[in-house]
């Protein structure tokens, strides 16, 4: 059984490798790549994980969701559109940013689904405030903003063709370490080695 700091410092650990691989791969691409946090005094060792070629860039807020709200507001105003992903994944395909980039051109918002009932992606052209969720990790995100929109009538859409899998859980990190080695991640497929064979969870 894992004590609490050390727990602390698997999460740690993991959310790291996540990050590595997350900024490596988007790294020489046609858009900007920015770090939002709400911790700037973590900012030397956000860019010891990054690199120092990635802007970072301070929200606040009470919730997510008006964190989200204050970067959507922030940026928009510099670029057409802003899409926000959490990091809380390894790896966000190359093709899942083409697609979400594709719908933006004739929808106002694009959401990609995660599997347990949330989303791991969300842009936008211009700021709407559609993040008056009940509460936050509930697994109705996407449900109860869906529904807003279509109140609004808000022109979005819903990419079902991916349902991407964040870690929020231990059965979460389980199903990772169960499934096939994550492509292109391989900071993260060094930790879930290491972490499989010390403590033997995918048995």
């Amino acid at each position: 059984m894992l004590g609490l700091d050390e727990a602390h410092r698997l999460a740690a650990g993991m959310y790291r490798a996540f990050l590595v691989d997350r900024f490596a791969a988007h790294r020489g691409r046609d858009y900007d790549v920015l770090l939002a946090t709400s911790q700037p005094e973590y900012a030397d060792a956000f860019r010891a994980i990054t690199g120092p070629d990635v802007p970072y860039h301070v929200v606040s807020g009470a919730n997510m969701g008006e964190m989200m709200l204050g970067v959507f507001e922030d940026l928009l105003g510099r670029y057409p559109y802003v899409l926000i992903s959490g990091s809380d994944m390894p790896r966000l395909e190359e093709t899942v940013i083409d697609r979400a980039r594709e719908s933006l051109s004739s929808h106002d918002i694009v959401l990609v689904p995660a599997q347990d009932g949330a989303y791991n992606l969300i842009g936008m052209r211009k700021p709407h405030r559609i993040f008056d969720i009940s509460r936050w990790s509930s697994g109705s995100e996407l449900e109860e903003t869906v529904a807003l929109l279509r109140r609004r009538r808000i022109t979005h859409e819903v990419l079902d063709e991916f349902r991407l899998l964040d870690i929020d859980t231990i059965e979460d990190l389980v199903q990772l370490m169960r499934g096939p080695e994550t492509v292109d991640a391989p900071e993260t497929n060094t930790f879930l080695t290491a972490l499989d064979e010390r403590l033997d969870f995918a048995d």
